[in-house]
């Protein structure tokens, strides 16, 4: 993810967090968006410090019930290529680092890849076709992640743990393999990016759009309900970002990574805070065998989101969580995931010891801005068909008016991930003060129990967290 300009973020904070005036959420009138400015001054809140950790031995109890959004055909070419290339890329990872599989199900369970990327190839030329939206930036990044499946290293890698394996099977489908991602790199070459949402286009588009994230969260969500919390998480964080600029002007102006130097340093941190933190199992869970030079790069904030303890790693936990909540994990909603997953790079702060306390929390809030401004971008574009220019009147509001391309490419690259990860986050810790005030005694065994419970809607999960330590009370 691409860091915001130091400089630029300055102005937003010492605009931006003056008195300011903005409404619950644009006002919608049928098919027409009206954009007017907004009337309500908000309370900003200062975020709440971490208590230490405690360590604890929980119970482990499990949720009865759980019924996710069902899922729906596919609605727009960025959707088919979620997450660059995903999830045949995150399948052919979990083959490599799959160490108890017999050659015959190694076969299988390549050949069911290549068929998913046949499905995955036509469905894109329907979709494309049919007028769905693709950006140039999805185009690119998906393009880097398809060659790279086919590459000669990846190709001797799969025939490497193949030879690995135990007993017998066939002989591994290298050339179908390769011909099934050539077909749908080829095809994506061959297709002309569009920049305009595709929700725009259709007259039932803001529909659409709740029904895509209904499914990403697991349970149907309320626009005002995701609007006002984005915004209250936005402001918390602005408020933090612009104490610290105000405690230590040159913060804006420092550029270390934050970084050990290296993946392996890094990922090892990484176990470390785990450990700490909640106590799962570690190598047996992780898939490190292959690791792409893209994800050893980033910093130990984006690492511990997009890898571990976070996306990555959270998936893996599931797939040996105990069997009565294998049907919940394997379902499990995005906005669980993700809110679990931004806490554990928030978890990385007090760890970072060879590092200033205060440059760390800024840089935190600083990613953290980034992706709350950039879900409210991606909920106005896509849900309400603001413009590039209606973006830039709203964003007036914020003082980022200056940041107005970069919010819009970012939302129209994924009109979805920034609303999930903050709005997750925004729940999590709803859910967690929700739990303390009802007795539980620390967050850490708040996210052991969360953790223990289960994906689950987040209503739900609220009321049987609550209701657990109001019994043991």
């Amino acid at each position: 993810m691409k860091r915001l300009s130091c400089i630029l973020l300055a102005l937003l904070l010492l605009v931006g967090c003056r008195q300011r005036t903005i409404s619950p959420r644009p006002e919608s009138k049928g098919d027409y968006i009206a954009h007017e400015m907004p009337t309500a001054a908000p309370t900003i809140q200062p975020p709440q410090a971490s208590p230490t950790p405690a360590v604890t031995e929980p119970p482990r109890p499990a949720l009865a019930t759980f019924a996710p959004v069902s899922d729906t055909e596919p609605l727009f070419a960025e959707e088919v290529l979620s997450q660059d290339g995903e999830p045949i890329f995150s399948q052919i990872r979990a083959l490599l680092s799959d160490k108890d599989l017999s050659k015959q199900d190694f076969h299988n369970r390549l050949s069911a890849i290549i068929a998913q990327a046949e499905e995955m190839d036509q469905t894109l030329r329907l979709l494309f076709e049919r007028g769905r939206t693709l950006t140039e930036e999805r185009k690119e990044s998906t393009i880097d992640v398809l060659r790279e499946l086919v590459s000669d290293g990846m190709v001797a890698d799969l025939e490497d743990t193949y030879s690995k394996c135990g007993g017998e099977g066939e002989a591994l489908p290298i050339e179908a393999y390769r011909e099934s991602i050539d077909a749908l790199l080829q095809d994506l070459v061959s297709m002309e990016p569009r920049t305009v949402s595709f929700f725009t286009l259709s007259r039932n588009g803001a529909r659409e759009y709740m029904t895509v994230l209904s499914r990403y969260m697991g349970e149907p969500v309320d626009l005002d309900t995701i609007w006002n919390a984005l915004d209250e998480l936005c402001q918390t964080e602005a408020y933090a970002l612009s104490a610290a600029i105000k405690a230590d002007p040159e913060v804006v102006r420092r550029k270390e990574p934050i970084s050990l130097g290296s993946f392996d340093r890094n990922l090892s941190l990484l176990r470390r805070i785990n450990q700490n933190l909640c106590s799962l199992p570690d190598e047996s869970l992780l898939p490190v065998t292959y690791v792409t030079e893209q994800e050893k790069e980033m910093d130990l904030l984006q690492l511990a989101f997009r890898y571990y303890p976070g996306m990555t790693f959270l998936k893996a936990y599931g797939a040996q969580a105990p069997e009565e909540q294998q049907a919940r994990w394997a379902s499990a909603p995005n906005g669980y995931l993700a809110g679990l997953a931004v806490h554990g790079s928030y978890a990385v702060i007090s760890y970072l010891e060879s590092f200033e306390l205060e440059y760390v929390q800024y840089r935190w809030y600083e990613e953290m801005l980034y992706k709350t401004l950039t879900g409210i971008s991606a909920l106005l574009i896509h849900y309400y068909g603001y413009s590039e220019a209606d973006l830039a009147e709203y964003l007036k509001s914020w003082g980022a008016e200056s940041f107005t391309e970069y919010l819009y490419n970012a939302a129209m690259f994924d009109p979805f991930e920034c609303v999930i990860a903050s709005y997750g986050y925004y729940q999590y810790l709803d859910i967690c003060q929700a739990a303390l005030d009802a007795g539980c005694e620390n967050e850490q065994r708040f996210l052991q129990d969360y953790l223990a419970a289960g994906p689950a809607p987040f209503r739900e999960l609220k009321e049987y967290m609550v209701s657990l330590y109001q019994i043991e009370g």
